[in-house]
């Protein structure tokens, strides 16, 4: 998956990601750039947190770490929000996006 145009910034520790987020999807997906940010979709609903929740288990599964080590630090109750990575520099979140094409995980919503 291309990642240039996304924001991935060096934190403390690890880096941030910026991500927008279409809640109730079809399908885990990442899609790819879109407006700076990582576009994903996710199956949760948007409530109580179980769309942060999923949007932390969709990255850790893409870039193969614990979803312990990522979290949802910023906008919690909104389509944009930024994801901190904890143990990983931007340049290897960019790397192991990178080698991965456009990636679906998990079960498909039933109609």
């Amino acid at each position: 998956m291309e990642t240039e145009g996304i924001e991935i910034k060096d934190a403390e520790g690890g880096c941030k990601l910026e991500v927008k987020v279409k809640p109730a999807a079809r399908q885990d997906t990442l899609i790819g750039p879109f407006a700076g940010r990582l576009k994903m979709t996710v199956t949760a609903a948007p409530e109580r947190g179980r769309a942060n929740e999923a949007v932390a288990r969709v990255v850790a599964g893409a870039l193969n770490v614990a979803t312990s080590r990522v979290k949802v630090i910023a906008g919690f109750t909104a389509q944009e929000k930024i994801v901190y990575i904890e143990g990983l520099a931007a340049d290897e979140v960019r790397r192991r996006f990178n080698v991965m094409p456009r990636v679906s995980i998990g079960p498909r919503k039933s109609d």
